[in-house]
């Protein structure tokens, strides 16, 4: 049975595990407390759940058997689980995740089920409680063909929401704040965050804050909804999510339009390589950024890149020095990821841990050397325990197995699905629902 992609704190732990020297070798490794069953859930394709903790309740979102948005909850101190079903079904579109935040004030909002439809939005009708919610607008405005929602909180706790208005190519993104004592949204700017100016769209990282206190966002343009067209990987930062600049601190101009190429830090063109998935911003110990990617080399073949800024530029760097494979990109739709490389990890002085995964090439972890910007030491992928005791789920034939940590990770939940089918109606008949599973986790 296939693992998912779903699967960012396997990668976090794993480069935790990992030793060479001086890498982190004494970390106790996590293991599996407790296990406790959630519900049987839409095994037809895969779309993203999501489970959340706080300091005293769990919630864990997803699509039951009918296809139906369930929210659980359960206190912390409790196995038993509380469910509401909300007035949404899920079709065949592997985009229509599932978003849930609770605010400062403790009321829940649940956003999903969204490609290019009208806004979904629901908020609890009492703090801590998913007894009833409401269905609502946010500010009414550019709510009518929404994609990609977001929640995040700023460095005050304060939520946002993100989300696409309009068709891929064609989309305009846009941020809208709460404000938790008078209950209400509140566009963010007075203009778009990013506009493709009818000519692309941006895909983009949540906001990751940096070592040195700033925000980062890494994007690229995609000029149609077909993946192969996605191009100029760029990044900007601020303080304050509200005053945006590059990385040479020049001013960015709000929204952010297609043909601003200030902060673009590779150039890459379309029909290259360059793809809205495994992309991401981290620093090493000297909070140096670097953003790590994918694309094809001059040759056409799939290779993964670092990206570090130096001076006054980004000056990109190639890894990977694979034979053979070019991931195909020229599709619509939810595509599988056959290539992909994690954020980085410090390993010692002057060398940075750097995990990948490819279709033919396999899994592993790469040290490498920051004054040469090559690889020093290929190390084997490493298993980490607990990922040998996820056994509550038999496997079934034909079935991919997913894993999704919550916030703290502590806690992990998995469950089972068919293969992505690029968002097309699969034919009857459909496979039996799978079991949805939780495990804490523990040292």
């Amino acid at each position: 049975m296939k693992r998912s992609t779903i699967n960012y704190l396997t990668q976090v732990l794993l480069l935790s595990l990992l030793f060479s020297g001086r890498v982190l070798a004494q970390q106790p490794e996590l293991r599996v407390v407790g296990t406790l069953p959630v519900a049987k859930v839409w095994a037809g394709h895969p779309v993203g759940f999501q489970l959340l903790t706080t300091e005293r309740f769990q919630y864990a979102c997803y699509y039951d058997s009918s296809r139906t948005l369930v929210v659980a909850q359960r206190p912390l101190s409790s196995k038993t689980w509380k469910t509401t079903k909300l007035p949404t079904q899920v079709g065949w579109d592997s985009h229509n995740s599932i978003k849930i935040a609770v605010d400062k004030r403790g009321f829940i909002h649940i956003s999903g089920n969204m490609h290019n439809v009208p806004l979904i939005y629901f908020r609890s009708t009492k703090p801590e409680s998913i007894e009833a919610f409401a269905k609502l607008p946010m500010t009414g405005q550019h709510e009518e063909r929404v994609t990609y929602p977001v929640f995040f909180k700023d460095a005050a706790g304060d939520l946002y929401f993100q989300y696409r208005s309009g068709g891929s190519g064609k989309g305009i993104t846009f941020w809208n704040k709460y404000h938790a004592d008078t209950q209400q949204w509140q566009g963010v700017f007075d203009t778009p965050f990013f506009d493709g100016e009818e000519e692309a769209s941006a895909y983009m990282t949540n906001p990751a804050l940096g070592p040195d206190g700033y925000f980062y966002i890494v994007w690229m343009w995609r000029a149609t909804p077909t993946a192969s067209t996605n191009h100029n990987l760029s990044c900007i930062r601020s303080k304050d999510l509200k005053r945006w600049e590059n990385q040479r601190g020049d001013a960015m101009t709000l929204p952010i339009k297609w043909r601003d190429n200030r902060a673009v830090v590779d150039p890459v063109g379309p029909w290259n390589g360059l793809i809205n998935m495994g992309y991401k911003v981290s620093w090493n110990s000297q909070k140096v950024p670097y953003i790590s990617y994918h694309k094809y080399d001059a040759r056409g073949i799939s290779q993964v890149y670092l990206a570090r800024w130096e001076g006054d530029q980004w000056k990109p760097y190639q890894l990977s020095r694979w034979e053979g494979f070019t991931w195909d990109l020229n599709r619509n739709g939810s595509l599988s990821n056959d290539v992909g490389i994690s954020s980085v990890e410090a390993a010692g002085e002057g060398v940075l841990a750097v995990a990948y995964h490819h279709q033919q090439h396999g899994k592993g972890t790469w040290l490498v050397n920051e004054n040469t910007m090559t690889i020093q030491e290929q190390l084997p992928e490493k298993v980490p325990a607990y990922l040998q005791q996820l056994t509550a789920l038999p496997p079934r034939e034909g079935m991919i197995e997913h894993r999704l940590p919550d916030n703290t990770g502590r806690y992990l939940l998995q469950w089972q699905t068919l293969p992505t089918n690029q968002d097309r109606p699969r034919p009857e008949p459909y496979p039996a629902p799978s079991e949805l599973v939780l495990y804490e986790l523990s040292k």
